[in-house]
């Protein structure tokens, strides 16, 4: 095991003895970023909220690599993500005890480029087949995302397919029911959703059969609804997917229309360590609860490194400020997903939440039966407090 899973198992089991607990400092002053406007009102406010537990924790996309036992997830999450080839760890994770939905990870709008037609491609996405890449770039190359020149758009092993071809669309919801059913997954993860084309920009490739942002959303959108209504909604297997790319917070919004839940990916702080604008922080928390109001899941996600706690302890609060039973957390850092990082924070006997967030001394507070949690958006002040 780690050093660094052992120091959080330490503060774990610490926990025990402890009757209550107030954790409240600043965090870093980093300048924030500024960000594109959303269309988005201001913060929703609800007449009634769901009771009960609200801290639920998210484990993804592959078992842990850390040292940590399956035993370990089995206690302490309760959203599960792994990929094919993880079935085994999946099923001893049943056999632990837990009863949540298992959903499958899979790319979305890309596919592996083994580099070999007899090389067996990763299990994360359509193509997983020994031979895929080849046979369809020679069989069906109209399927392939191209730009002006024609060709075929990549980052890195992963090559782009086009979102408006049909018989794509088609293969793509075949080989996905394949997985489910032979594999015996409970539903789908699609990783990847885009909602602009700025990752074509940076990528100095614009497809050429998409002139702008809303003729590529629209193809999107109309895929989702493909294999939402085709066959996942039928068949009442969850469908979620991570949105990304979105400058207008209503394509999101438009996108969920499609999904039984999404991942915000950059919640409440962004890549690189750096915070968010006050206006960007409370877009997002207002993109939150408007799927929660469309009866959605979410999964909730702050990028950070682990030792950096007031930046874990801001994301954590910005999480328990529109937590409920369908909404789960994780704070961790993308190159560190096999990683189990567990904060004492997360164990706090917190309670049921008794309101809604509500302004409150510059900032953003929330009541639970055994304390309340505070927070400052501009100053990146976060609170928890336990009554004792």
């Amino acid at each position: 095991m780690s050093i660094k899973n052992i120091f959080f198992l330490s503060i774990f089991l610490m926990l025990s003895a402890c009757q209550s607990e107030t954790v409240a400092t600043k965090s870093a002053t980093e300048d924030p970023i500024i960000t594109p406007q959303s269309t988005i009102s201001p913060i929703i406010e609800e007449e009634s909220l769901s009771q009960g537990n609200t801290i639920r924790l998210a484990w993804f996309y592959k078992p842990p690599e850390d040292g940590t036992s399956l035993n370990v997830l089995a206690q302490n999450f309760d959203t599960f993500i792994l990929t094919h080839y993880d079935e085994e760890e999946r099923d001893e994770l049943r056999a632990l005890g837990v009863e949540a939905p298992f959903l499958e990870y899979l790319l979305f709008m890309q596919i592996q480029d083994p580099g070999s037609c007899s090389e067996e491609p990763y299990g994360n996405q359509v193509a997983y087949k020994t031979g895929d890449f080849c046979t369809l770039s020679t069989e069906h190359p109209d399927w392939f995302l191209r730009d002006k020149n024609g060709e075929m758009i990549r980052k890195g092993k992963k090559v782009f397919m086009d979102p408006g071809n049909l018989e794509y669309r088609e293969f793509w919801l075949n080989r996905a029911i394949e997985l489910q059913d032979e594999y015996g997954w409970d539903g789908v993860f699609i990783d990847n959703v885009e909602a602009s084309l700025n990752k074509f920009k940076r990528l100095g490739q614009l497809p050429a059969k998409y002139p702008n942002d809303e003729s590529y959303q629209a193809e999107i959108e109309s895929f989702l609804a493909y294999i939402y209504n085709q066959y996942f909604r039928a068949e009442q297997r969850p469908v979620y997917a991570n949105i990304i790319e979105y400058d207008d917070g209503s394509v999101w919004l438009r996108y969920m229309n499609y999904l039984d839940g999404a991942m915000i990916e950059d919640f409440a702080v962004d890549y690189g360590y750096r915070y968010y604008s006050n206006s960007y922080w409370e877009t997002q928390i207002n993109m939150s609860k408007e799927a929660q109001a469309m009866g959605k899941s979410l999964i909730l996600v702050s990028q950070g490194e682990m030792e950096d706690t007031d930046r874990a302890r801001f994301s954590f609060v910005s999480y328990l400020l529109i937590s409920s039973n369908m909404t789960s957390f994780r704070y961790t850092e993308s190159d560190y997903y096999e990683e189990v990082w567990l904060y004492e924070n997360y164990f706090l006997e917190l309670g049921s939440p008794i309101n809604t967030l509500y302004q409150s001394d510059s900032g953003w507070r929330r009541d639970f039966t055994n304390g309340y949690v505070f927070l400052n958006p501009k100053s990146h002040q976060s609170e928890i407090h336990i009554e004792k």
